[in-house]
């Protein structure tokens, strides 16, 4: 009988291993399949049987990861880790996702081992060089993605992923050399291949680039990108009919235009004056999130929330007003550089910006008491009437193009006495237009018109100019108007 019970308790740990092997196996088959729900029932069945099963565990993580769960996954894969600290992938992934949640140092450490695991893969390097490319170490980041190209002289990915980096460097040949590099062990790259024709716009050679963006359309004919730069480079060959085209299937792919395709349209004078596609303001002001201060006020002299600032107290010493106000909505607040300037003026600011990397920015000065990720329009309308006395717009007003509804909705929130401030880029002709920069440019006597007809009074409508362009200043208005 004594020799007996182990032999049973023998099968009964083989049958749950092999069970516990199959439920594994057909959750890595629905997660391969996208099939993540059946592929998360696998997993926790698995768990049942073995709490500490490391692949499962991980393999779920992965799961929530592709189900927008991050907190979850993160929590999965250090469980994993946990239960078997020696598999690189966990690392690699767990890495991903704190840097997905802009946990850098983290990642960084994560990256860190799973190299250590496995020195001679070059995944492990790609990624990290992935992440040095967030943090601007870009003499890091060739040395990681060449190290990693050194280890895996077939990996084209490494080579491709320098030619991104060299481009946004400016270094063009540099750049060019490696696309050839990429796509010669890989040749139907589409986004190499658009690289390559960047590269070669860059540098002079225009009807290559177009050849190279044709070819990519063909590997990829529904990547809006791709027909953005086919657009731009018909545009400067002189192929207006050709540019339109390009741009037209662009919005064609995507309605939602993060591309700006209807903005272009409208420079071109393809289509009619109308407000700019929400997505594609968004995904301009994430792209610039990170650089916007450095860029606007140290390249471009931008003056804007100090030019505003003027006004206001001018305006206020002129009908003698105090200089001071409890509560004040910043429309495009962008990343606070209003705030900043009126911050000794008011005791509560509203941001409102449609851009969630510009969000950030402002929060981070500690100088707001709200934040709304929204349009100016929206955020106008989800704020009580007559609950402000002070509403600021420095510069966001040239992507609006028609005044009256946010200049309506500025008007029902603010409370007797208020005040409306705002620049904006000054047309010397009638009404608005669209500019060469891609902003709407606004005459004075539109702006006068649209303020009067929400029931505004003008009290300071001057020219001004609050940057720079190649070196010349650009033609501006500073707006001061009264809710009496």
């Amino acid at each position: 009988m004594s020799r007996r019970r182990p032999r049973a308790k023998s099968d009964e740990q083989s049958r749950t291993r092999r069970s516990l092997t199959d439920l594994y196996d057909a959750a890595s088959r629905h997660f391969l399949s996208k099939r993540y729900g059946p592929a998360e029932d696998r997993c926790r069945q698995a768990l049942t049987l073995d709490p500490k099963h490391a692949d499962s565990l991980y393999l779920l993580g992965l799961v929530h990861a592709q189900t927008n769960r991050l907190d979850l996954a993160i929590d999965l894969i250090v469980s994993a880790v946990r239960c078997n600290p020696n598999n690189h992938e966990y690392f690699l992934n767990l890495g991903e996702l704190l840097q997905h949640q802009n946990k850098l140092d983290e990642a960084r450490k994560s990256f860190d081992l799973a190299i250590k695991l496995a020195p001679n893969l070059a995944v492990g390097w790609i990624k990290l060089g992935n992440l040095l490319r967030i943090q601007r170490r870009y003499d890091e980041v060739l040395l990681t993605y060449e190290h990693a190209f050194t280890l895996d002289p077939n990996n084209a990915d490494a080579a491709a992923l320098s030619s991104g980096v060299l481009l946004e460097l400016h270094r063009y040949e540099e750049a060019l050399a490696k696309c050839e590099l990429s796509l010669a062990i890989s040749p139907d790259q589409a986004e190499v291949l658009c690289v390559k024709g960047d590269c070669l716009r860059n540098l002079g050679r225009v009807a290559e680039a177009a050849a190279i963006y044709r070819r990519a359309s063909e590997l990829a004919p529904d990547r809006a990108s791709v027909w953005r730069l086919l657009g731009k480079v018909h545009e400067q060959l002189g192929d207006r009919d050709d540019a339109i085209k390009a741009l037209r299937r662009v919005r064609e792919i995507d309605p939602s235009d993060p591309f700006g395709a209807s903005v272009e349209l409208m420079r071109l004078g393809a289509d009619e004056l109308s407000e700019m596609p929400p997505a594609y303001v968004r995904l301009l002001f994430d792209q610039y999130a990170a650089t916007f201060d450095t860029a606007l006020v140290e390249r471009l002299g931008y003056r804007g929330p100090s030019v505003l600032l003027e006004a206001v107290l001018s305006a206020c010493q002129a009908h003698r007003k105090p200089a001071n106000f409890k509560h004040a909505i910043d429309l495009g607040c962008g990343t606070g550089l209003a705030a900043v300037a009126f911050a000794k003026m008011v005791d509560r600011f509203i941001g409102i910006d449609l851009s969630p990397g510009m969000i950030e920015k402002a929060r981070a000065t500690g100088l707001y008491a709200e934040l709304k990720e929204t349009d100016m329009l929206e955020g106008l309308r989800t704020s009580p009437d007559s609950g402000v006395d002070l509403v600021l717009s420095a510069d966001a007003m040239v992507y609006v193009a028609d005044l009256f509804p946010v200049l309506k909705e500025a008007g029902r929130v603010l409370a007797s006495g208020g005040l409306l401030a705002f620049t904006l880029e000054r047309h010397d002709g009638d009404g608005f237009t669209m500019g060469g920069a891609r902003r709407y440019a606004h005459s004075a006597s539109y702006v006068r018109a649209s303020i009067e007809a929400v029931g505004l009074v003008v009290l300071q409508l001057e020219q001004h100019s609050t940057r720079y362009e190649g070196g010349v200043p650009v033609p501006s208005l500073v707006v001061v108007a009264v809710k009496s």
